[in-house]
């Protein structure tokens, strides 16, 4: 409420905090092996594996690609360099595998050559 002489009667309100929410993404040095999550654990993983060697070496000399029973949903396609693993990376983030979108990035450890 105001009065004449333009100012309020009513006690000044607190500001509402607003809380953002900050996502700090963790740089990873680039590296051969690139990690890829999201993957659909509906389908089996003979399938998973050798599905995404095709897709994976249209980019690059894919060396292994790495999956576990115990790693349902996750993989590590090892290229023979840095910049095939970059390439991949690039192109493939959040394109739709087994309707799902995929997760890239860099693997945290480094997977020597075969």
């Amino acid at each position: 409420m105001k009065q004449k002489n333009g100012y309020s009667t009513e006690p000044p309100t607190k500001k509402q905090k607003t809380q953002q929410k900050t996502t700090e993404t963790i740089e990873i040095e680039p590296n051969n092996t690139v990690y890829v999550k999201n993957l659909n654990d509906q389908i089996k993983i003979q399938t998973v594996r050798e599905s995404l060697y095709m897709l994976f070496a249209t980019y690059g000399e894919v060396i292994k690609v790495s999956m576990t029973p115990k790693q349902r949903g996750q993989a590590f396609i090892t290229f023979k360099s840095v910049d095939e693993a970059n390439l991949a990376l690039l192109s493939l983030k959040d394109e739709l595998f087994f309707n799902k979108p995929l997760v890239l990035q860099f693997s945290k450890q480094t997977t020597t050559k075969l």
